[in-house]
């Protein structure tokens, strides 16, 4: 389940906004959002859900506590394992940096895929356990280090009582959601064209002039990935 203990959600405007910006670009290469019903896993500060509200033909936020900053939308307050919503009725599921927080990661997957309809989409993202900054508590190497050092490392610097977030490599990532899905790696596609998608950070911009083959290999160490799935019946 998510720790109900503490949250890690960006509730920022200005970050938020741009990560919306971003979201959206890419759901829109796969849907049209107006004809679109939307469910967002993990909505923390409310700021995509405000925008895609406005544009999709249904969405609804979902998130275990209620952090939002902006609330003109639907929202229920619940655990990502026990969304109590019909199976196959999303076009398309966010779930944005949730699946790091989450101990049963098969049962999460196995609720977005009865969530989704026959043709429909989600946009999955996970931090890599090889980055040497852990994005979260921003201690360097954390992710490196076996659970209970890792606990005492959180301890010590003050950012609370344990490390409660479990990262993944690329291929293990992947491989879970391969039982499910078909899955399309849509960061080797932001690597060749960051700008577009407004991912404007020197790392970026520099990898989009090298050539595909060595972005494939330089994808097992980037900070995170964006992946874009479908049941496989469908595909």
């Amino acid at each position: 389940m998510i720790s109900l203990f503490r949250s890690y959600a960006a509730l920022d405007k200005t970050s938020r906004l741009k990560k919306a910006e971003k979201i959206i670009k890419v759901l829109s290469r796969y849907k049209s959002l107006e004809r679109s019903e939307i469910l967002d896993i993990g909505c923390g500060s409310g700021y995509l859900g405000s925008i895609l509200a406005k544009r999709a033909k249904r969405y609804i936020g979902v998130d275990v506590v209620d952090e939002r900053k902006v609330k003109d939308f639907e929202f229920i307050k619940t655990d990502a394992l026990k969304i109590p919503l019909k199976p196959m009725s999303f076009d398309i599921i966010i779930c944005n940096h949730v699946i790091e927080h989450v101990t049963d990661q098969k049962k999460l997957l196995q609720k977005i895929s009865s969530l989704l309809r026959k043709d429909g989409i989600c946009y999955i993202t996970c931090p890599n356990i090889l980055w040497p900054m852990e994005p979260h508590l921003k201690l360097p190497f954390l992710s490196y280090l076996p659970k209970n050092i890792a606990d005492l490392y959180v301890r010590s610097a003050g950012k609370g009582e344990e490390y409660d977030i479990y990262p993944m490599t690329y291929p293990k990532f992947t491989k879970k959601l391969k039982k499910l899905f078909s899955i399309e790696n849509f960061t080797l596609e932001i690597l060749k064209n960051p700008k577009y998608y407004g991912f404007n950070n020197n790392l970026y911009l520099i990898l989009s002039y090298f050539p595909n083959y060595f972005l494939k290999l330089i994808n097992y160490f980037l900070p995170n990935w964006i992946i874009i799935v479908k049941n496989k019946s469908t595909s």
